[in-house]
């Protein structure tokens, strides 16, 4: 799968305000999935499956400020 990105409008972002931004998505040789939505507020999420069936997420909010960062092991 080729890298895309996207614009998306009007979702909310970690901070709860509703933002525009863009979406990226990836598949790689480490990673079965990347997944990555930045913020124009700055916030961003990003999530990895892996192909052992294990999943990293990590929320970061505008202000430097790690909400969430967790790795399931499946």
């Amino acid at each position: 799968m080729p890298i895309t990105t996207k614009p998306f409008s009007n979702e909310k972002a970690p901070c709860g305000q509703l933002m525009d931004g863009e979406r990226l998505q990836d598949r790689d040789e480490e990673c079965l999935l990347t997944d990555e939505m930045f913020y124009k507020c700055g916030c961003k999420t990003i999530r990895h499956e892996y192909h052992d069936g294990s999943v990293s997420c990590r929320i970061v909010h505008h202000d430097g400020t790690v909400l969430k960062d967790k790795l399931n092991a499946e």
